[in-house]
């Protein structure tokens, strides 16, 4: 049987530990967002891995990202096979393979939610964060990971969690977790950035 003291002591270690988990003190989601919003236009290489259920090994692809503020996204995957996914002005285009599709980012909820996730931390678009996500920051400015848990009943069917972590006003990794069991992350490696 665990003593009173001991249960006391491990209860003061989990109560620190959860404070230190949480945004440091002068950092929050506002300063964080103004953070990124200074960052006009970056580009980065990445490397994803994505596992799903369905696959017997992770799939390992490596691109470029480049951002133009507020909102201009393409994804330029160079390997294991090339395919661009452009964003821009609300429309989308997916070129692959000899083929492209075009259409509006409303069309398809589950890719603009995870589009915005993206594109809504890049901006600092807090108010378009909000529309599909609860957010909690934790870490400091040196280090911070914002995590993203779907709001809207019809993006949570397909999406989990969405973990962006950073420095400053630089994203360095994307996690996504669908309800499906697949997990991403992207690693994205020192950027290019471009403040006004």
């Amino acid at each position: 049987m665990i003593s009173g003291l001991r249960l006391r002591r491990r209860a003061a270690l989990l109560g620190l530990l959860a404070l230190t988990a949480q945004a440091k003190p002068g950092w929050d989601v506002p300063l964080l967002m103004a953070a990124l919003a200074a960052t006009r236009s970056a580009t980065a290489s990445f490397t994803e891995r994505d596992t799903s259920p369905v696959l017997s090994a992770p799939l390992i692809s490596t691109g470029t990202l480049t951002y133009v503020a507020p909102d201009y996204l393409r994804k330029q995957t160079s390997t294991p096979a090339a395919s661009v996914f452009t964003l821009r002005n609300g429309q989308v285009t997916l070129a692959q393979g000899g083929a492209t599709r075009q259409f509006a980012l409303d069309e398809d909820l589950r890719i603009a939610g995870l589009v915005e996730a993206i594109r809504g931390t890049l901006a600092g678009d807090l108010p378009a964060l909000q529309r599909y996500y609860r957010l909690t920051l934790t870490g400091g400015a040196a280090a911070w990971r914002l995590r993203l848990v779907p709001v809207n009943p019809a993006l949570a069917k397909f999406v989990q969690s969405v973990a962006i972590s950073g420095s400053q006003g630089q994203v360095t990794s994307i996690a996504t977790r669908s309800t499906d069991g697949a997990e991403s992350l992207m690693s994205i490696h020192p950027a290019k950035a471009h403040a006004p």
